[in-house]
């Protein structure tokens, strides 16, 4: 993705080279980003997670809703994450978290701003 390589390169709009950290846990993850800022990504692929890896109503929609309570933005790479409506209880959705900044930015790659 465009985007996270921009952000490697320090070719974002902050200009600063962000690291890339995989703690394994979507708390531990979206902790370290609330603490030391950045941005969580869980998207879909088109081999096996079409949807994303994570269910909606029971890990992206509650880590989101902290998330922005905090001051942050969620995502599913269209629209706000607390705005998308299951249709199942086990759906899965794409999922990106973070500052306002680099989530606006992202929506910039994204080609939605």
């Amino acid at each position: 993705m465009r985007y996270l390589k921009a952000l490697k390169t320090g070719k974002g709009e902050t200009q600063q080279r962000y690291t890339q950290r995989y703690i394994g846990s979507m708390v531990g993850d979206v902790h370290r980003t609330l603490m030391y800022g950045g941005i969580f990504c869980c998207p879909a692929d088109t081999e096996v997670h079409h949807k994303g890896n994570l269910q909606l109503v029971y890990k992206s929609a509650p880590m989101a809703f902290i998330l922005e309570h905090a001051g942050g933005k969620a995502s599913n790479g269209n629209v706000p994450l607390l705005s998308v409506q299951p249709e199942y209880v086990h759906e899965r959705s794409p999922c990106f978290m973070g500052s306002p900044d680099d989530m606006d930015e992202l929506a910039n790659y994204l080609g939605r701003k």
